[in-house]
């Protein structure tokens, strides 16, 4: 995660529309309830709101909210263009809505299908909607979408940085409405969620290694994958271990195997690029997503393959850059959740979300990618 707290005024208010406009996808009925930070109404205001509340309740699906979707070209100035490094532009949306909970979306996962998407925010809520694609495959829309708050060990709902929800990771592949993993910041941890009956799941813990503890409060745990062979593959975003690299660590999952292969390794920095994201690819490798920031070089995102010889213990992951973008002519934004699938033709589809950090300042964009054969 990153935050922009020097000179982006932190602000819930809802990002204007861009000029690149296109047809909305997925308003759905307003909210349920009022937000967590709105002060609570007195009297028969309070009585009024209680009663149109409880109206919604019977009328409106449990976790209802609005979203609209724009579509965005890759590159604002060459909308024809669709080329990125070694990936194919299929299609990006930029995501409002006037529910203050919605942003802050930090990992995502996407059905087998596509058809479905789950995200974690890292203020603790579930964010869940079903996407729509034109004739050929391409995103188009957001609709049926659904938040609601991550509920903690006691089965209490998380406030805000208690739930620094920062990775998230399907327990079966292309499902992620069912059992997920989810990794959390400042308060380093896994918890599993079975969401199969809905988004009120309460977690488990999940047993992680001791190096876990020295990750900076807000430079750890940022991306999980689930690997064949029961690994948790789990990276921090810029922790450095003492040969200047990103620490990880490859962990058994379930925690009863009883084989070996399990210990630490990092990933080798590149320039200012921090990890935000990690995605199997399906064949025992992964995808990594990392995100620059700096006052002079402003966003860039980068994407990177690693192929399954470079994840195991010890080892200082390379991987080879497919793709490396810049917010100064591409369309994108503080870019953290990443989520990988494929087609019935052997495509393989990345798609890649951005975390707004809840500031007017910033977009939350949403972008698919299909890898070049």
């Amino acid at each position: 995660m990153i935050q922009f707290h020097i000179f982006l005024p932190r602000s819930r208010g809802r990002w204007p529309e861009g000029p690149e406009g296109g047809a909305s996808d997925g308003v759905l009925a307003p909210p349920l309830a009022a937000s967590r930070h709105s002060p609570r109404s007195r009297g028969a205001k309070g009585i009024f709101a209680a009663t149109l509340v409880g109206f919604f309740l019977l009328v409106a699906p449990a976790h209802a909210t609005d979203v609209t979707a724009h579509a965005i070209p890759l590159y604002p100035d060459r909308p024809n263009d669709r080329r990125a490094g070694q990936l194919i532009y299929r299609g990006g949306l930029e995501l409002t809505s006037s529910d203050n909970r919605f942003g802050g979306l930090s990992d995502i996962s996407v059905s087998a299908d596509g058809e479905r998407i789950l995200a974690v925010s890292d203020e603790a809520f579930w964010f869940r909607a079903r996407l729509s694609y034109d004739a050929v495959g391409n995103l188009t829309g957001v609709h049926d979408a659904e938040i609601a708050p991550m509920l903690n060990l006691t089965g209490a709902a998380m406030q805000e940085k208690e739930g620094d929800a920062e990775g998230l990771a399907a327990e079966v592949p292309g499902e992620p409405w069912g059992a997920v993993l989810v990794s959390f910041e400042r308060d380093h941890r896994v918890w599993r969620y079975d969401l199969a009956h809905g988004l009120s799941a309460e977690p488990k813990p999940v047993p992680m290694g001791s190096w876990i503890q020295g990750l900076l409060s807000n430079e750890g745990l940022e991306g999980i994958a689930l690997l064949p062979h029961d690994a948790l593959l789990a990276l921090s975003e810029h922790t450095l271990d003492d040969d200047g690299n990103i620490m990880a660590g490859l962990e058994p999952y379930p925690s009863t195997v009883a084989h070996g292969g399990y210990g630490q390794l990092s990933v080798r920095p590149h320039g200012s690029f921090s990890v935000t994201g990690v995605a199997p690819d399906g064949d025992g490798g992964v995808f990594i997503l990392e995100r620059r920031f700096s006052l002079l070089g402003g966003l860039g995102m980068e994407l990177r393959h690693v192929a399954p010889a470079e994840l195991r213990p010890g080892a200082v992951i390379e991987g080879i850059v497919i793709a490396n973008l810049a917010a100064g002519n591409a369309n994108i934004d503080n870019m953290e959740g990443l989520a990988v699938r494929h087609g019935a033709h052997g495509e393989t589809y990345l798609y890649v979300i951005s975390d707004d950090n809840y500031n007017a300042l910033q977009r939350t964009v949403l972008l698919m990618f299909e890898l070049s054969q």
